[in-house]
């Protein structure tokens, strides 16, 4: 099994699936998933990260002990999930401070260009007339630029919904914190 399927089976086990999915699902996320299978390694005593994951799906105790390491290392999983995000916005404060007006510039022609093409594509989509045999690639083009691009733009300039995802988690933890 490998590290991110056994990191999501162990979140599942302690409630932090959510939380933990999130991190995986960055650029970082088979750092993340190793970190979680550690922590499952040095509380269950396992060699191996399958035979962790059998032991704390057997014991509450293990479960009660990870569920702690992550609330304990959930800042420090945060940060490594997510350092990426923080090297592109260090990299443009870096460009804003340059004299060449076209380095400044980039990251707004850059999102321009891919919200020009990404209108052009979704209006060409929904207008024109598609051959049949390239509809699948056509809707899996459309659900890329939905959920990667635009997202990705939107999460650049006006940052994530991270705000409403703490308060949600926050509840999500007291409610994992009353059955610990």
């Amino acid at each position: 099994m490998e590290p991110i399927s056994i990191a999501l089976a162990l979140a599942k086990l302690t409630g932090f699936d959510k939380q933990v999915g999130r991190w995986l699902g960055g650029d970082n996320g088979e750092e993340v998933a190793s970190s979680v299978v550690d922590m499952a390694q040095i509380i269950t005593g396992a060699k191996s990260p399958e035979y962790a994951l059998q032991e704390i799906q057997k014991s509450e105790q293990f479960q009660k002990q990870l569920t702690q390491a992550l609330i304990t290392s959930e800042k420090e999983l945060n940060k490594l999930a997510f350092e990426n995000t923080q090297d592109a916005r260090a990299m443009q404060i870096q460009a804003l401070a340059q004299n060449d007006k076209f380095s400044k510039r980039f990251i707004y022609y850059f999102a321009a260009f891919w919200s020009i093409f990404s209108v052009v594509y979704i209006v060409c989509i929904t207008f024109v007339s598609i051959p049949q045999d390239s509809v699948r690639f056509a809707d899996t083009i459309l659900g890329f630029i939905l959920g990667t691009v635009i997202a990705t733009i939107i999460n650049f300039f006006f940052g994530s919904s991270s705000g409403n995802e703490k308060r949600t988690e926050s509840l999500d933890l007291q409610d994992v914190l009353s059955k610990v």
